[in-house]
Order: structure tokens, then sequence, then C-alpha cells
């Protein structure tokens, strides 16, 4: 059966203004061309290529941070939320785990200080961050511990699709393996959807159902991840699982 659609990001362009502050002085520097992909429910769809092809500027424009100049993103659940690399930038230095983890519900509001802490320790306890890190701060944490905590927080609001901007790729192996089987894990028991973008190959084809090949702003492949893996059909690919292996 055919899972429902989770994103539709539609023929795509996006860019920005580049130029002096004069007038006349600026000009559109266009980013993105014609990047037309879908994400269905329970898939984990790679995002592939290398720096500065314009993965951070898709990232935004499925956020809504960036407006397309053509085309259009549908969201068919609330806009997903982002796990970063560096987990140790997107945490407040001053403040706990749990407090991290809490905040987003305070933010949105409609819940009790019990309720709030019932479901942050029923969070915390389903991404495995044990219990004597709760009260820790950032630093007093590792880095896998402190991307626990940033994937707690980003599933505190239970949505249905979260964006993994390179999660493991400031970790050892060892710590990678770890994180990338909880994602699975969480992905089984939440029914979650995820964007994972990332540099390396070879923790995409671990991870990943399908993939998207990006260069300089545009999908020159996607498809099933066994089939770009054994059969990419562009040079580029090639290139890139030659340099992964």
């Amino acid at each position: 059966m055919v899972k429902p659609l989770v994103l539709e990001v539609q023929h795509v362009d996006a860019g920005y203004m580049e130029g002096g502050l004069l007038a006349g002085s600026k000009w559109f520097h266009q980013v993105l061309f014609d990047v037309d992909f879908t994400i269905r429910q329970g898939e984990i769809l790679g995002l592939a290529g290398e720096s500065g092809t314009g993965k951070s500027s898709l990232t935004r424009v499925i956020l809504g941070m960036v407006e397309p100049s053509k085309g259009k993103v549908i969201h068919h659940t609330q806009k997903p939320q982002i796990v970063f690399q560096d987990p140790y930038s997107s945490l407040n230095p001053v403040y706990s785990a749990a407090w991290s983890v809490e905040e987003p519900l305070r933010i949105l509001g409609g819940f009790s200080a019990s309720e709030r802490r019932r479901m942050v320790e029923e969070m915390l306890e389903m991404v495995e961050l044990p219990r004597d890190c709760w009260e820790a701060k950032p630093d007093e944490l590792s880095g896998g511990q402190r991307q626990r905590v940033s994937i707690a927080a980003a599933l505190i609001q239970k949505p249905r699709f979260l964006i993994l901007d390179e999660p493991v790729s400031a970790l050892d192996v060892t710590i990678q393996a770890q994180i990338l089987k909880l994602l699975l894990q969480l992905r089984r028991e939440l029914d979650l959807s995820y964007l994972f973008i990332s540099h390396d190959l070879n923790v995409i084809y671990q991870l990943c159902d399908r993939v998207l090949i990006m260069k300089a702003g545009r999908i020159v492949e996607q498809g099933d991840i066994e089939e770009v893996f054994n059969h990419p059909n562009e040079e580029y690919t090639r290139n890139l699982l030659a340099a992964a292996m």
C-alpha cells in the first residue's frame, strides 16, 4: 500500500539578492533550480552532495525561511522540526538537558508544569538519555548525549517529519552507529519521516530508503538507495561514490 505524502517540493527555484546598497546595484542570485521530489510517511530520504550544492538553501525553503521564486512546497503534516550537526550550538549552555527539551512546550503553551515534566521525562527515556544526565548542562554531556537531547527537543511537540542536517558528522564512528540506530528505532516507534542531509554516502546508505543527489542547486539523480548506489546514471554520482569508498 502506498503511504500518504508528508512533503511535496514542486519544481522549486529559489535564491537571494546580492549586490551593493545603491538602487539598481542588486541582482538575484539563483541557488536552486527546478528541485522536485516528495517524501512519504515513514520514509527516510537522503540528500547528498558536495558543500555549496544548495542543501542548506533547500532546507531553508522547506522550513519556510526562504520563499521560492518559482514552484511551491506543500506540507501534508505540520512543518518539520530540525536537528543540526552541532547540538552544542543549538542548546542553551546555561540550562539543563531537561530544560532544553521542555522549552518548546513552554513556548507552545497549553500544558501545565506537571504535564510538561511528564512529557519531557517520557521523551528523554525514549531517546535513551541516562537519567543522571537529565539535569546536566550541555558542557557536562558528551557529543552523543547532546545529540540525544537535540533529538528529544525536536520531537517533544510530536512532529511527524524531521530534517536531520548532518546529525552524526561531528561524532566518532561508534557514537554515530548508536545515534543512527536510535533514529531508526524512533522512526519505527513514532512512524516518523526524515530528510537526512549528509555528505557521507556511507551513512546515507546505512539509513535511507531513497536518495537525492544534488549538484549546483539541481537534483541530478534520485531513486531507491540500492539502485542509485549500484547503478548510478550520472558521472557526478559515480564520482561521489568512488570518493566515499
